[in-house]
């Protein structure tokens, strides 16, 4: 009786022995899951406020003392590289080389609209619904859309009959679907106020875009075709293409930092340089976007328009 009371109390304890080691187990698991949870947020962090001192470094850059040293704004990509190994990517793309959604004139806008369909009603349609969003009056256009329209179609709001106030608000009108949106949001602005681009900070991308529809016209622009010339060359004198010097500017400044733990940041930013008046900030942030950038700037189709910066900033970042 003895011995199976000792074998029966030997049995218990192995039992609990072994419960404890499982809890211990789980609690050392959790503990390790959890730091590791800290560690990717306090990388994550840190590649987040880098990503943030670019706006600076960008704003110093584009107002350099030297003009040949002065960054383009026309979609060249920046790579500075840490002694770390941290590579931080920045992009400046100046908003009068987009077109303006407000004010740009019926041709430019159409010329955006053919590049992201063949269809011709679907591109009357598109391009007569920004202007009857943007108007004043309530008479639809040709293939456009009113009140009337945006009621037949099921939606429950109508064209604001004013200027667009964001980008973002041109998914709200008719027949702009997520895919028409999302490629044509690179190209549009609501910053420049100018009927036409100007030339000499577009990006490829738009002065590909502007000399093809000419081409289609039969029509031979020489300005437009002298700077799709320099911006493929890649010119570095500050009277060429992507250069500007001109006060109270507005700019897309994009930037992606990757650490060399995987942790990585984005952020996307619209700002204003303003004149140096004595009580005056030099710059307006515009639009502010923490990790929503577009398009990666590591991306493969962006290799072509990099430029690796000397490290006298890198120790500085």
């Amino acid at each position: 009786m003895q011995k199976s009371r000792n074998g029966f109390a030997l049995v218990i304890v192995i039992w609990i022995l072994t419960l404890l080691s499982l809890m211990a187990g789980s609690f050392a698991l959790s503990m390790r899951r959890e730091s590791g949870v800290t560690t990717a947020l306090k990388n994550n962090a840190q590649a987040l406020a880098l990503a943030e001192s670019g706006i600076s470094l960008a704003q110093y850059m584009l107002n350099h003392a030297d003009p040949k040293r002065r960054w383009k704004a026309n979609g060249t990509v920046y790579s500075l590289v840490r002694p770390d190994g941290v590579e931080i990517r920045i992009r400046i793309v100046s908003e009068a080389g987009k077109v303006d959604i407000n004010a740009a004139s019926q041709t430019q806008l159409k010329a955006l609209i053919k590049a992201v369909t063949d269809d011709s009603f679907q591109q009357q349609h598109l391009l007569n619904s920004i202007f009857d969003w943007r108007d004043e009056d309530d008479e639809p256009r040709p293939h456009g859309g009113e009140k009337k329209q945006y009621q037949s179609a099921g939606l429950k709001y109508g064209p604001s009959n004013k200027p667009f106030q964001t980008v973002e608000e041109l998914q709200l009108v008719l027949g702009f679907d997520e895919a028409i949106f999302t490629r044509i949001q690179p190209w549009i602005t609501v910053y420049s106020g100018l009927g036409e681009v100007d030339l000499h900070v577009a990006t490829p991308e738009v002065l590909q875009i502007l000399d093809e529809d000419l081409i289609k016209k039969n029509v031979h622009d020489a300005g437009l075709e002298q700077q799709m010339a320099a911006s493929g060359q890649g010119l570095d004198d500050e009277n060429e293409t992507g250069a500007v010097n001109d006060e109270n500017q507005t700019y897309t400044i994009s930037i992606e930092v990757q650490m060399d733990d995987e942790a990585s940041a984005t952020l996307e930013a619209v700002i204003k340089m303003q004149s140096q008046d004595i009580g005056q900030a030099p710059l307006q942030v515009l639009d502010w976007k923490p990790n929503q950038l577009t398009q990666s700037l590591f991306a493969n189709d962006m290799e072509s328009r990099l430029i690796t910066v000397e490290d006298e900033f890198t120790n500085d970042i």
